[in-house]
């Protein structure tokens, strides 16, 4: 589903990605992993096109993408949908308007068949009460739940969650999270950059971990935890885990 061939990104004489290459194929979930700055959320914008590595190559599906061609990088995005951060809801538009405007305008959706997506959406993300409601109004969960919805409205085949529950208070991330699970168990293609240890082990089928825009070590979750083969890596779990 996605490849990526030597890519690298520099910001301010940064090296944010250094000559990284892996792959993901369809139906599995990875998490990247590591500290802060060591490149994760970087490459998962590199994949959407929100960043434009200088170098490498990025594949979706099998067919090379450039970003800097718009039908391309419009063709590329249709099969992804991405969740940030800071949820990026529009504060001036209730749930349902922020849900039905982007189906409306790229998909060309009726209006009609927008709103009975979203209902249908909201009610399996557990908000069906907030369609009317303001993102204001909403609680971080809520709004990231909302978040998550308004991506599944464009059909996506590759869903990319950047750090999704780092900006929530800690009795929210499990809303959020069990959202995820759901998707995850309807067979979702997924890439999450997170610092969830316990969800990545639960959830992933595959861990990467990065340091300074590098991938220092892949492994299946159970001999990564277990048997973390480098020594940044052992130094890193021992520091987040105990």
């Amino acid at each position: 589903m996605i490849k990526t061939e030597h890519i690298s990104k520099t910001f301010q004489n940064v090296k944010a990605l250094d000559d990284v290459s892996f792959q993901i194929r369809k139906g599995e979930i990875v998490c990247l992993i590591g500290p802060s700055g060591s490149g994760k959320s970087t490459l998962c914008r590199c994949i959407n096109g929100l960043e434009i590595p200088e170098s490498g190559n990025i594949y979706i599906e099998g067919k090379l993408v450039d970003y800097r061609d718009e039908m391309q990088a419009k063709e590329a995005r249709s099969k992804t949908g991405f969740v940030f951060q800071h949820f990026n809801l529009f504060p001036h538009m209730n749930v349902m308007d922020n849900m039905i405007l982007a189906p409306m305008k790229t998909l060309h959706m009726s209006k009609e068949e927008a709103i009975a997506k979203a209902k249908e959406l909201l009610q399996r993300v557990g908000l069906a009460d907030k369609e009317d409601a303001y993102p204001k109004k909403l609680s971080g969960g809520q709004k990231q739940r909302a978040a998550i919805a308004r991506s599944l409205m464009m059909n996506p085949q590759i869903m990319l969650f950047d750090e999704p529950t780092s900006a929530l208070d800690p009795e929210m991330v499990m809303e959020v999270l069990e959202v995820m699970k759901q998707l995850a168990g309807e067979g979702m293609t997924m890439v999450v950059v997170t610092h969830e240890m316990g969800f990545a082990k639960e959830i992933a089928n595959r861990i990467v971990f990065l340091e300074d825009g590098k991938i220092i070590e892949e492994n299946t979750p159970d001999l990564f935890f277990s048997q973390p083969q480098t020594k940044r890596a052992q130094d890193f779990l021992r520091k987040v885990l105990y």
